[in-house]
Parts: structure tokens; sequence; C-alpha cells
């Protein structure tokens, strides 16, 4: 009998546990679905909006590290409307919006992205292939003037993987 009630309690203990195990894992998957679903349409609407891609950008530029949709998140109220920042759930102050206008105008147009405007500036392909043709010829020279230029176009025009 002392037995039977000690299994019986085992039992119970095991179910209990195991409910509550399978409750958290939902709960965290649940979590998850809504986070994701949130990075999501935040990437939408910075795709989508010129203005949105702006002002992640110009985040970007104060806070380089931070991620749209998890660190902060950007909402308009309608097409016509200006984006702003909703949330923020950085440690790291969030930007007012005297800051984000001072930055505003050293973005370029959301439509030039970084590859089109840094293809402007490079060096030729024939200027390229020339400098490596001489180096290969013992005059480097020519070669360490274009990869100055090009590391010159490259830091004025950074990689925004953040909000492309």
């Amino acid at each position: 009998m002392v037995e039977d009630t000690f299994t019986l309690i085992v039992f119970v203990a095991m179910f209990a546990i195991m409910g509550g195990w399978i409750y958290v894992i939902s709960r965290n998957a649940h979590a998850t679905r809504k986070h994701v679903q949130q990075i999501a349409e935040q990437q939408t609407l910075i795709h989508s909006d010129k203005r949105a891609r702006k002002v992640c950008r110009a985040i970007h530029q104060l806070h380089p590290f931070m991620h749209a949709g998890v660190d902060f998140v950007i909402k308009r109220d309608g097409p016509g409307q200006v984006p702003y920042i909703a949330e923020w759930n950085a440690v790291e102050p969030k930007p007012t919006m005297e800051e984000l206008e001072a930055i505003l105008p050293t973005i370029p147009d959301a439509d030039q992205d970084y590859a089109e405007l840094r293809r402007r500036e490079y060096p030729s392909v024939r200027d390229q292939l020339d400098a490596a043709y001489k180096v290969r010829h013992g005059d480097n020279s020519e070669q360490v003037e274009i990869d100055a230029r090009i590391a010159e176009v490259k830091a004025r025009y950074p990689k925004s993987d953040v909000c492309l």
C-alpha cells in the first residue's frame, strides 16, 4: 500500500514537472514567434519607406551595434506620416529628435545605396589593372595611391548592413 502511494506521488510529480516544462517551452516559443514577427515588420518598413531607412541609418551612426526591431522600433502612423522611434529597448540613451535632425542631412538619399555611391568615385578598372601590372613589374607607387583612394571612398560611404 505504501509503495502504491509512493508510486502515485512520483507519477503525479513527473506529470506536474512535464506539464510545467511544456508550459515554459510553449511560452518561449510564443515569445520567439512574436519577436521574429516584430523584426520582420521592422525590416519591411525600413526597406519600403525611404524616410524610415534614413532614420534607421541615423540611429546606426549614433549607435553602430544596434539593430532595428531588437534594440529599437521605428514606426509611422500612416502612409504619409513621418517615421519616429516608437520603442527604445537599449541601455544606451535614446537619441533626441535634435540629434537625429543633425545627422539626417549627412546621410545619402535612401535610393542611393553605398555600392552605387562608391562605384561613382572608385578609380576606373583600367587604372586599377594598369597599377596591378606595374606592381608585377616592381613599381607599386600607383597601387598604393589607388588603394588609398579606395579606402577613402569606403570610409566616406560605409556599408550599413542594419538598414539597407
